[in-house]
């Protein structure tokens, strides 16, 4: 077998290797990467063959690391942070706007992100700016570059990250006008009657207004879904009471508010938050501040102070808007 010197390997597949290495299978692996699970089979094959050892112990279980395959993890993660700082040095030269950005984001704002960065389609290199939007609850990590722009519902704790709180999400409870006509109208004061639509792996809606004192039992849930279009979906066909972001439920056809007689109103803060490459390199700033702006125009009014990470000394939302600014 010829092996390849160390400097010759493929560095994709040291990629997959770290990335299996983390996830802890091959299947975690694919997902991760966006890979076929065979793909990720056939990279640590090659891998190992272009090295000459072997890596994991292949067990009923799935795979765990060897001796050799702990020494290679450590060097191959060292290989990926100065991979990274090699990106961010190259980020830092760039002069222009065009390239990849990828912005992950929660389904509550799966409608509104292209409408939020329509902005960009009209100035010049558009054709070669491609905007890749990652829809998922899982908070991926900026810092390892799984992403370059997050909008979230809480503020960062990593202080390397640029931040800033753009508004605030109004929520709200809606029912379809048939659920009203078979059931009524929905009153805070006897819940007992009434059926309700939540998620699956949390109960947000019904545990909120458990807190504002209001009970719902598990049995009045007749739908559970963590998929935001299905519970929307569910809602105007009258199986129950939900709650929706005011944007996306004024945007659904025979959809009525309730509970209006709620004094507070609830409302999800918004954070857009960046790796700090966005301070060196055009294009990040040019996504950053298009979006700030869109989001602030939509649900911020008066943005209040923005942070540079959770760590650091706030600034005026002014002063961060300059800082980002092209």
């Amino acid at each position: 077998m010829s092996l390849a010197p160390g400097y010759e390997v493929d560095w994709n597949l040291v990629r997959t290797f770290i990335s299996v290495v983390e996830a802890g299978s091959l299947a975690g692996a694919a997902r991760s990467l966006e890979l076929a699970h065979p793909t990720v089979a056939r990279h640590v094959q090659q891998l190992e063959s272009q090295l000459g050892v072997v890596l994991f112990e292949r067990t009923a279980a799935g795979l765990s690391l060897n001796d050799s395959g702990q020494r290679l993890a450590e060097v191959a993660e060292r290989m990926r942070r100065e991979a990274m700082t090699l990106e961010s040095v190259s980020e830092s030269v760039r002069s222009d706007t065009t390239g990849r950005v990828r912005i992950t984001i929660a389904e509550v704002f799966n409608d509104l992100i292209p409408e939020l960065l329509a902005p960009l389609k009209d100035l010049d290199g558009a054709a070669d700016r491609h905007i890749e939007l990652i829809v998922s609850p899982q908070r991926l990590n900026l810092l390892q570059r799984e992403a370059d722009i997050a909008v979230r519902h809480v503020r960062p704790d990593q202080s390397e990250l640029v931040c800033r709180r753009v508004g605030a999400l109004p929520m709200g409870a809606w029912v379809s006008q048939s659920y009203v006509d078979h059931y009524g109208v929905p009153d805070l004061a006897d819940l007992a009657g009434h059926r309700f639509i939540d998620g699956l792996s949390t109960r947000g809606f019904s545990q909120a207004l458990d807190r504002m004192g209001y009970r719902v039992s598990d049995a009045q849930l007749v739908v559970r879904t963590d998929s935001l279009q299905s519970q929307r979906r569910a809602a105007a066909l009258g199986w129950g009471i939900v709650g929706l972001p005011d944007y996306l439920a004024l945007q659904t056809p025979g959809l009525l508010p309730v509970f209006l007689e709620v004094p507070e109103a609830v409302a999800l803060d918004i954070w857009l938050v960046a790796r700090p490459a966005v301070r060196q390199q055009q294009l990040l700033r040019l996504v950053f501040n298009t979006l700030a702006e869109s989001l602030a125009d939509r649900f911020g009014g008066d943005v209040p102070a923005a942070t540079q990470g959770a760590g650091g000394a706030d600034v005026s939302a002014s002063a961060e808007t300059s800082a980002l600014s092209a």
